[in-house]
């Protein structure tokens, strides 16, 4: 099975060069400690069953995101689907290192923006250059030093197509990763994989995952196409279409359903769900159960992983480490990232929470700016007195 070891990238929307997310353990990790939370790739090679991103408003929690599924995607198309506002330089510089089956792959490509002429057929995907790919065996001995201590081979695989990555060769049937997007309140986004999330599994799961959002609602059965069977406790069934059924169910419920069923699938089938703004529209005592679902390893027994964005640092509490929980700041319109465990240093036995709240990372609201919007605010209010 494929494990995604490390992303380093340059020149992609507001990251700063040598953006670089490691996705492997930092702190020792021993048969005394707590494996809830541990994923093992191989032999003193580990990463985690759920990965957190955290920082304030805007400071780069989706596009990092965005940039792993991204990744995901061009290991299971070999494509780079096109995107002006991607590119920040001439081109993206990608640095990929990724483990399957026994032997550790480094990745390095350029991908350039599409252009083209007036009459030329542009294609939807960019183009990707100066490819290099290389493999080495893995050694077990030297755990998460493999990048300087393995003698590499280059792979001479070539696609000949310039807007395909000869990362299809290797990762086509390996990588699998769905990505759900963040909900928008005021008009939610949802799109036909709600309903298809309502037909996955049989229909006592599906009620069962429905009522723990909704417990007034007896029956909802998507019949295909723009019918729905819905019933509420006490009264009539309907038959609705899809539009109808969505003003029936509260933002928190929509979501929920397809955050549960999905993470469902993910543990059944293995694989990488990407959840931007997890807590976004309902308790955090939900998010909490579903990443104790992930984290049961009598349940994810395929080494499934979430990675996910929050706010919500109360969340954070439930991890018992601290090296896969990663802050994000923007500083002068570039993103960078810290990880908790490598980048700060504070007592282990305060909650991550307390810390968060306490302003130990720097991702709460700035105090001036903060005083200045109320200052104007009472300017505001007074000169309509």
């Amino acid at each position: 099975m494929l494990s995604l070891l490390k992303i380093s990238v340059s020149g992609y929307r507001m990251l700063c060069d040598d953006f670089t997310i490691d996705f492997l353990s930092k702190a020792r990790v021993s048969e005394e400690d707590d494996q809830s939370e541990i994923v093992e790739i191989a032999e003193n090679l580990h990463s985690f069953n759920a990965i957190a991103f955290t920082g304030s408003n805007s400071s780069g929690k989706t596009t990092t995101l965005n940039l792993i599924f991204r990744v995901i995607s061009l290991m299971k198309t070999g494509r780079w689907s096109f995107d002006k506002n991607d590119f920040k330089s001439e081109y993206i510089s990608l640095h990929i290192e990724f483990f399957i089956d026994g032997v550790i792959y480094l990745y390095d490509s350029k991908i350039y923006p599409v252009t083209s002429g007036e009459f030329d057929i542009v294609s939807p995907f960019c183009p990707i250059r100066n490819e290099i790919i290389k493999f080495a065996l893995y050694k077990p001995s030297v755990g998460k030093r493999y990048a300087d201590e393995l003698d590499y081979s280059i792979d001479d695989h070539a696609t000949g197509i310039e807007d395909t990555s000869v990362l299809h060769f290797f990762c086509r049937d390996q990588m699998t990763g769905t990505y759900l997007s963040p909900f928008s309140v005021g008009g939610v986004r949802v799109t036909n994989s709600f309903f298809e999330c309502l037909e996955r599994f049989d229909e006592k799961l599906t009620l069962s995952i429905v009522r723990l959002l909704d417990d007034s609602i007896e029956k909802i059965r998507y019949r295909g196409g723009d019918v729905v069977e819905f019933k509420r406790y006490g009264q009539p069934t309907q038959i609705l279409n899809r539009v109808q059924t969505l003003t029936q169910l509260s933002n928190g419920t929509i979501k929920g359903i397809e955050l549960y069923i999905r993470v469902i699938s993910l543990i059944k089938n293995g694989g990488v769900f990407l959840v931007d703004e997890i807590e976004n529209c309902f308790h955090k005592n939900l998010v909490n159960n579903l990443l104790f679902l992930i984290m049961d390893k009598t349940l994810n027994k395929k080494n499934a992983q979430i990675i996910f964005s929050t706010h919500y640092v109360e969340i954070l509490d439930i991890f018992q480490r601290r090296d896969s929980i990663f802050v994000l700041h923007k500083n002068k319109g570039k993103i960078d990232i810290s990880n908790l465990y490598d980048d700060y240093r504070f007592r282990t036995e305060l909650s991550k929470s307390k810390r968060f709240n306490n302003n130990t990372f720097g991702t709460l609201l700035n105090y001036e700016r903060l005083m200045e919007v109320k200052g104007l605010i009472r300017d505001e209010v007074s000169n309509h007195d």
